[in-house]
């Protein structure tokens, strides 16, 4: 009869680091129970049998005192050490219907996050999903679940109910999270009858599911029996790449004596989140990057804005506006943190600027240490005071804060490069942006501008405007801006598809006004069509009145392939490019019959 071996966690993790280098097809699977729940606010077995027997006996007896004593009477012998092997008979004395159960369940879980070591082991089911990328759980909870999306951004395949078994493939490579005792919301199954046998389609799966794999066990009791029954009709042959039990102590049960028939291997360690951080320094795994967090918020943030803007240029006294500007009042009123800061300074921003600096000092020493606050009045300095070196310091303070945010980082390297000239130390902003996000579709962009006007790296330039589009095909400023450099190289075909996105995105976005000027530039300056030009032209005029400039942007490749392409108005193109860029008074441009004309 085979017998147990003891194996310590370090020596486990680098024996599991160890077969996935080598490079061998090893795959492992997961088996998650309640212990990996605790450290995120649920409670175990032994926790939750002990407060259910001291509410049962209360029912019973109109006394909840001595609760163990009792139960032991009522259920025979249970050590308190064990007492969570009566987990399912209490239960179902407890709540004495399906919906109370459930609804218990549903209490029990409402309102948790996943922990540490969720957060490890979702990063290990993603970065080395080839070899481990499939968690059983016997739990109701949708922690890992959860984890997998939040920390990865992975979306997992989660099987909760025998109806969804046949969507289970078992060679992908995707998260897949089988609950093999339902989920909390949709028939789980609690009392020992209901977890007496698995449905036949899910034995189904798992008997191929292991048939090729190991088995960890983590944070499980092993008092289940369906799964010792499934276990034990496992052939001979299955679970090649061994069987793992991870606990302070071998579980006294059927599972036990499985798992000393089959000659597992007892990882003697108990602690979940342990077990992960052993497991994250042996992978080398990196730990979560905030700013998915941070772009989750800005996505709001940034929607909330644009609905903001679309209320109040609706006309006032229709019942339409009042019960909207009203629910816009109410939910600016409850915004607590840095942003409610930043939405009264936006208020002042154009027609009362020293109104909007004051709110920003307020705001700044009420959140002193908001990076995101210090950032955007570093850009309120820099794009309407004009007060440059206070603008630096306070990009200074908003990076001390936080040295690795991107897109402070990208600011402050924007500030160097069209501010302080400085473009080797804006060059190493840029890099070090890419360097903590490598996919972001506005620092991509605004790199590949810098490659093309200041280093006259076209290739370069080329190359980083691609990866901004591939990163976010629908980022407007990418889409305008790379329409601009093809258009300005020749390549017209790619240029003008990419213009006319643009125009049709940036038309009626008052946020998207100065890309939209630009891209009527480029419309009047390369199209070869007389009526496009004209209507482009009246749209700049407009606009130009009205006082929109893109202060600074340099236009000088789009005139010089213009005229090379034979405008018919060269010298008013160069004028006109150089109001645009707010380098000439729109006056000047009375001079010539183009402008004077319309």
């Amino acid at each position: 009869m085979s017998q147990i071996r003891e194996m310590s966690v370090d020596e486990f993790a680098r024996r599991l680091k160890s077969w996935v280098d080598a490079g061998q097809d090893c795959k492992f699977v997961f088996f998650l129970g309640a212990g990996c729940s605790i450290s995120s606010g649920i409670q175990g077995a032994k926790t939750l049998v002990k407060q259910w027997l001291t509410r049962l006996k209360k029912l019973k007896t109109g006394d909840g005192t001595n609760a163990i004593a009792w139960a032991k009477e009522r259920y025979g012998d249970c050590p308190e050490d064990s007492i969570s092997g009566l987990y399912g008979r209490v239960i179902e004395d407890l709540f004495i219907t399906p919906e109370e159960r459930q609804r218990e369940i549903e209490t029990l879980i409402e309102g948790k996050d996943p922990g540490f070591g969720y957060a490890v082991l979702a990063q290990l089911m993603t970065k080395f999903n080839r070899h481990c990328n499939i968690a059983l759980t016997v739990n109701f909870d949708d922690l890992i679940a959860d984890a997998l999306y939040l920390y990865t951004n992975k979306k997992p395949v989660v099987i909760s109910h025998d109806s969804l078994v046949g969507f289970v493939r078992i060679t992908s490579n995707r998260p897949l999270v089988i609950k093999l005792h339902g989920d909390a919301r949709l028939e789980p199954k609690n009392t020992e009858r209901e977890t007496y046998e698995l449905d036949q389609p899910v034995k189904k799966v798992l008997k191929s599911l292991l048939n090729e794999t190991g088995l960890i066990f983590v944070g499980y009791g092993g008092n289940d029996n369906s799964i010792a029954d499934i276990v034990n009709e496992l052939p001979a042959s299955a679970l090649p790449w061994g069987i793992y039990w991870i606990g302070s102590k071998m579980p006294e049960s059927k599972i036990g004596d499985w798992l000393k028939k089959n000659g597992a291997v007892w990882v003697t360690h108990k602690d979940f989140d342990e077990l992960m951080l052993i497991l994250l320094t042996e992978f080398g795994m990196d730990h979560p990057d905030k700013d998915r967090f941070d772009k989750l918020m800005e996505t709001y943030r940034e929607t909330f804005q644009r609905l903001k803007t679309e209320i109040e240029k609706k006309p006032a006294g229709t019942e339409d506006s009042k019960v909207l500007k009203k629910a816009l009042d109410g939910a600016i009123a409850n915004i607590k943190d840095w942003w409610s800061i930043e939405i009264e300074a936006n208020k002042y921003k154009d027609s009362d600027p020293e109104q909007a600096d004051t709110t920003y000092q307020k705001g700044l020493e009420k959140f002193p240490s908001s990076e995101w606050l210090l950032s955007n009045y570093a850009l309120f300095l820099e794009e309407i005071r004009k007060d440059y070196d206070r603008a630096e310091g306070y990009y200074q303070k908003a990076l001390e804060v936080d040295p690795n945010g991107a897109e402070i980082l990208c600011n402050y390297a924007n500030f160097l490069n069209t501010i302080r000239k400085d473009y080797d130390k804006a060059e190493g902003y840029y890099q070090k942006a890419l360097e903590v996000d490598p996919s972001n579709a506005e620092i991509l962009s605004n790199y590949a501008v810098f490659l093309d006007t200041i280093r006259k790296d076209y290739d370069g330039a080329d190359e980083y405007f691609k990866k901004a589009l591939e990163a976010d095909p629908t980022y407007a400023n990418n889409l305008g801006n790379y329409a601009g450099f093809l258009l300005g190289r020749g390549s017209d075909d790619k240029g003008y598809e990419l213009l006319q996105r643009t125009l049709k995105i940036s038309k009626n976005d008052e946020t998207l006004k100065i890309l939209y000027l630009e891209c009527l530039f480029y419309n009047y300056a390369h199209s070869a069509y007389k009526k496009i030009q004209e209507v482009s032209l009246k749209k700049i005029k407009k606009l130009l009145i009205e006082g929109t400039r893109s202060s600074g942007w340099d236009f000088s490749g789009n005139v010089k392939r213009a005229i090379e392409k034979g405008h018919p108005s060269p010298a008013f193109l160069a004028k006109l490019a150089n109001a645009i860029a707010d380098e000439l008074e729109i006056e000047e441009l009375d001079d010539y019959t183009e402008w004077s004309s319309i």
